[in-house]
């Protein structure tokens, strides 16, 4: 099978064309994320580049020539934009316009436009590097999408570099297509696998932060950021069943804020979330990071602490209540002097349900609402271990 040259060529702009317009409709649909309307931009800038470039020795008009330099090196400066926008950092416009500037510059010379074509090829893959160490940076993300994208713009990169010593040691003139069996030829394979694959993948990148982003909203509180009821219940029972098989102890601490209604009826309900909020900031600076904290509602919490003895979970607990009611004499100028109760109970070897130790723990927290508030109690370990608690909460 023989194949066209030129034909390639419209097919690579072509390809790149639809690209672009496929991301250029995907931002219209999300215009929060202006990476993929950088994207598309930079691939209409290479679509029209590789028109030019073909017209240029076709119609033997430099200009045309001139032109497909100026924008083959303004699409990689356009994707380096687009890759810092998509991690959304600082992507200064005029640094992804000054390599096709400085092509454009030389071109008007005599004494440099015999040379712009090599450094057209040299801004393009500096451009294409940045922009894949960018997405690198990025990888903590943990988004299978993000790495094609590395791998594609990285391999780009290396081909455009191969014309660049291509067009050094004079394998190919300034301005000409590389022929399909020279070593350059390459590019007219695989920017087509680049231009597509990459426009899939940008689009399965946004797909995949878009979901984690809505799996994390649905288990995150949005007035405290630390775990709902849920995401707390379903976080606590897998680190209980791991404590489990690891024959370890596992304690349970449960808050809740004292006289809350009053606070939130004097103080207003902006108080009232600020104290919640500070409460929550106090403790988080307390647990550790394997420790399971979460808000079960209003103004009632909980903690798993695995692998801690009941005594190690009570001091950790009086600790939390002390700092909150210092933290918390004062809330935004007022007079609050909020106060927080507890209950903690524990399982030796894990064997109860975190259903039964958040009862013993709420039966504890009951005890010590009893016994005047402000303070912390232990569970009587014989306490209740049904499913469903019958204690009576008081403020």
């Amino acid at each position: 099978m023989h194949l066209d040259l030129p034909t390639l060529v419209v097919m690579g702009s072509f390809v790149a064309a639809c690209a672009g317009a496929v991301l250029l409709f995907a931002w219209s649909q999300n215009q929060k994320i202006s990476a993929l309307a950088i994207w598309g931009l930079a691939n209409l800038a290479n679509a029209a580049g590789i028109l030019c470039l073909m017209l240029g020795p076709a119609l033997h008009q430099p200009v045309w020539s001139i032109s497909s330099r100026i924008l083959l090196v303004l699409a990689p400066g356009l994707i380096w934009k687009a890759a810092r926008s998509l991690d959304a950092r600082s992507a200064p416009l005029v640094i992804a316009l000054v390599g096709a500037v400085v092509v454009g510059l030389a071109s008007g010379f005599p004494g440099t436009r015999d040379f712009t074509g090599l450094l057209s090829l040299g801004a393009s893959s500096a451009y294409l590097l940045a922009a894949a160490a960018t997405l690198w940076v990025g990888r903590t993300e943990s988004l299978a999408a993000r790495w094609p994208l590395i791998i594609l713009t990285a391999a780009h990169a290396a081909v455009l570099s191969i014309g660049m010593l291509s067009t050094f040691n004079g394998s190919i003139g300034q301005g000409e297509i590389p022929a399909l069996l020279s070593a350059f030829g390459l590019i007219h394979f695989e920017s087509i696998i680049f231009t597509l694959g990459t426009a899939v993948f940008i689009l399965a990148l946004v797909k995949e932060r878009n979901e984690a982003a809505s799996r994390m909203a649905a288990n995150i509180d949005p007035l405290t950021g630390i775990a709902n009821r849920t995401a707390f219940l379903e976080s606590g029972e897998r680190v209980i069943e791991r404590c489990r098989r690891d024959s370890m102890p596992v304690s349970v601490m449960m808050f809740d804020l004292d006289r809350f209604k009053s606070i939130n009826d004097t103080h207003g309900h902006a108080v009232g979330d600020a104290v919640i909020r500070k409460f929550c900031e106090l403790t988080r600076a307390t647990l550790r990071p394997n420790d399971v904290f979460g808000r079960l509602g209003g103004e009632e919490f909980a903690v798993v602490l695995p692998g801690s003895g009941i005594e190690a979970a009570f001091v950790r607990a009086e600790r939390i209540s002390t700092s909150f009611a210092e933290g918390c004499r004062f809330v935004e100028g007022r007079p609050v002097n909020a106060t927080v109760s507890g209950g903690v109970s524990i399982s030796i070897n894990a064997e109860q349900t975190l259903t039964a130790l958040l009862e013993s723990s709420d039966a504890a927290l009951y005890g010590a609402k009893s016994e005047g508030r402000n303070r912390i109690r232990r569970a009587d370990q014989s306490g209740p271990k049904g499913d469903v608690s019958t204690v009576i909460r008081v403020a």
